[in-house]
C-alpha cells in the first residue's frame, strides 16, 4: 500500500507542476498518465472528465481525488489532491515574490505569451481526444465498415445542440450540463 501511495504522489506531483496554467492544460498529461498506467480506460476519463466538469472545484484536483480514491481509497484520494496542488501553490509563491520585479521585463513578457500558446495547445488536444471517446466509434465501424457507425450520432447531435445554444445564449455552464446530463441518462 506504501509504494501505491508513493507512486500516486510523485506521479501527481509530477502532473501537478505543468497544472499552473489551470486544470484543463493538463487534462492530456493527466488522461496520459491514467491510461499509461492503467488507472482508467479512455471512456472512463471521458467519463469522469464530465463529471469533473459538473461538480464543483478545478478539474485536477476532481480527477486527482477520484483516481487516489480508486487507487488507495481515502488516503490514496488525500495524497493524490495534495500532490497536484503542492507544485503550484509552490510556484505561485515563488512567482508573486519575484513579479513585481520581472513582470515588465521583455523576456518575461515573451515567456508568458509563449506559455498561454502552449495552454491553449494542451486545451485543444485535451478537447480533441475527449470528442473522439465521445463521438467517434472505431470499434463499431472496423466490425461494419459502414460510414454511419464511425460517427456516435446521437452524441455528436447533443453536442451539436448544446454548443449552438450555449454560443447563441451566453448562459453558465450549469444551464447545459445539468440538461445535458439529464438527457444522457435517457439517451444511453
Amino acid at each position: 500500500m506504501t509504494q501505491v501511495l508513493l507512486k500516486l504522489f510523485v506521479e501527481f506531483f509530477s502532473l501537478g507542476i505543468f497544472s499552473y496554467g489551470g486544470g484543463l492544460a493538463i487534462l492530456v498529461l493527466l488522461q496520459e498518465k491514467a491510461i499509461e498506467l492503467r488507472w482508467l480506460t479512455q471512456a472512463q476519463f471521458a467519463d469522469i472528465v464530465a463529471i469533473s466538469q459538473s461538480t464543483p472545484g478545478p478539474i485536477a484536483i476532481n480527477l486527482a481525488t477520484f483516481v487516489g480514491y480508486t487507487q488507495g481509497s481515502i488516503l490514496g484520494s488525500f495524497i493524490a489532491s495534495i500532490a497536484v496542488i503542492l507544485p503550484g501553490t509552490i510556484i505561485s509563491i515563488i512567482v508573486a515574490k519575484f513579479m513585481d520585479k520581472f513582470n515588465e521585463k521583455p523576456v518575461v513578457k515573451a515567456i508568458l505569451k509563449g506559455l498561454r500558446a502552449i495552454v491553449i495547445g494542451m486545451i485543444a488536444t485535451a478537447i480533441l481526444n475527449i470528442a473522439y471517446v465521445s463521438i467517434v466509434n472505431i470499434d463499431a465501424y472496423l466490425v461494419t465498415r459502414y460510414f454511419w457507425d464511425l460517427v456516435e450520432l446521437k452524441s455528436l447531435i447533443v453536442f451539436s445542440i448544446l454548443i449552438f445554444l450555449s454560443i447563441k445564449f451566453k448562459k453558465h455552464p450549469i444551464y447545459y450540463i445539468v440538461p445535458a446530463g439529464i438527457i444522457g441518462l435517457f439517451l444511453w
